[in-house]
């Protein structure tokens, strides 16, 4: 008798982490040879940078609520920031850029930026998220956008601004260099002035340097901190945020969110949905980050890491991406009820009784945990649940308490595995 394969009752529709362009990916492999065309150092120098990078990734994560704020106006840390911890930022934020390009929400947010949009960049350091866009948004390249870059070290925006003009040369079209973003640098802080209102306003592991240091509730942090970020912005601007995927980040970038959500600003990225997030990082809970592997990564980046003590198979981000207006939101949020349920897979694979394999997923219903004979899910992949969801027809998952999706219609051996859990 023919073996019935188990019937799918899902089906992929997006994706956290995306395929780079080929120039996109041969610029990140080459990165390192960028950097040593602006600055270059010799053999004894080069080699020196493996202990400057090790000492550096203590200050900038254990020894992080002690360290100098102006630790990249000194060229031996800047140099050493930017060969290591700005090449895996890179590395990082460019797949994610790269999703703006396929989401319809997005990429209509990109096509209605002009020659005449404003964009600002907060703690830019090197201009590591300038670079990402430009890297992994060809639609944005087209375009003749202002950069406001700030920062308080005039050094790290100066090195930004040859990088970012070194990627530009090699990878713009010449019509696109005809168009090349207008990079204005402002020595300043989150909150100094900036006259011009922005269509799109980033930041990339900025406040990780504010909130480790405050003894204020992360509510009230996040609440202030979006009220600022907010006054930089036009009505309908987009809005990005990143943090290290830590659970205190998680927890902050989450807030962050439902202080835009509160502001009706839709939310297009990571989340499938608008409501109460499910892994908001309360201590003791799950948090919303995502994990690249690492093993992904240039061969130079990944040898320059061992040989810093710094061995890497995993990159982990917590981000969110907003705009609109409150005219667009309610018309999103009209819509978004029509829609069938969408997950975001967030957690690791799960061995499960039975040979099943779980993933905690975040979605409309709250935290779920899809489950699946299969493990063909990466971190940060969007899945359309095409089963059952009423609340009356689910199992609840005794560990976590999710409600358990089961992705693949398995017969005798599901209800076996209900029975058990």
């Amino acid at each position: 008798m023919e073996r019935k394969e188990p019937k799918k009752i899902y089906e992929k529709y997006d994706a956290v982490f995306n395929p780079l362009e080929k120039g996109t990916r041969e610029i990140l492999e080459q990165f390192d040879g960028i950097i040593q065309d602006i600055k270059p150092l010799n053999s004894r120098q080069l080699y020196q940078q493996n202990e400057i990078i090790k000492e550096l990734s203590h200050s900038l994560t254990d020894e992080r609520q002690s360290r100098r704020l102006g630790y990249m106006n000194d060229t031996k840390y800047l140099i050493a920031y930017a060969r290591y911890f700005m090449w895996w930022n890179l590395v990082r934020l460019t797949p994610i850029f790269a999703g703006l390009e396929t989401k319809p929400e997005t990429r209509s947010f990109l096509e209605s930026l002009t020659d005449e949009s404003v964009c600002i960049d907060m703690g830019s350091g090197p201009l590591t998220v300038v670079v990402a866009l430009w890297l992994a948004c060809p639609t944005l390249r087209k375009k003749a956008l202002t950069w406001y870059c700030v920062d308080l070290s005039q050094t790290a925006l100066s090195l930004g601004e040859e990088l970012f003009l070194k990627v530009a040369a090699k990878t713009a079209s010449f019509d696109e260099m005809q168009k090349t973003w207008n990079i204005i640098r402002v020595k300043g802080e989150f909150g100094t002035e900036i006259r011009k209102k922005a269509d799109l306003f980033t930041c990339a592991n900025m406040f990780n340097e504010a909130y480790w240091s405050t003894d204020k509730p992360l509510e009230e942090v996040s609440k202030k901190n979006s009220s600022t970020i907010l006054s930089y912005c036009n009505e309908g601007a987009g809005i990005f945020v990143a943090e290290p995927g830590i659970p205190r980040a998680g927890r902050f970038v989450s807030l962050l969110r439902s202080c835009f959500i509160r502001q009706k600003k839709q939310i297009d990225l990571p989340c499938p949905f608008e409501g109460e997030c499910p892994m908001e990082g309360k201590k003791g809970g799950k948090w919303c980050h995502f994990v690249l592997d690492a093993t992904t990564a240039p061969k130079a980046l990944q040898k320059l890491s061992e040989k810093a003590g710094l061995p890497k198979d995993r990159a982990a981000v917590s981000f969110v991406f907003a705009h609109g207006n409150t005219k667009a939101y309610d018309k999103a949020k009209a819509s978004v009820q029509k829609e069938p349920l969408k997950l975001r897979v967030v957690s690791d694979p799960i061995a499960l009784f039975g040979g099943q394999t779980g993933r905690y997923c975040c979605s409309e219903m709250g935290l779920t945990l899809a489950v699946a004979p299969e493990n063909n899910f990466r971190s940060g992949d969007g899945v359309i649940y095409k089963g059952s969801k009423k609340a009356e027809s689910l199992t609840i998952d005794r560990k976590s308490g999710a409600k358990m999706l089961y992705l693949q219609d398995c017969g005798k051996k599901v209800e076996t595995w209900k029975k058990h859990q």
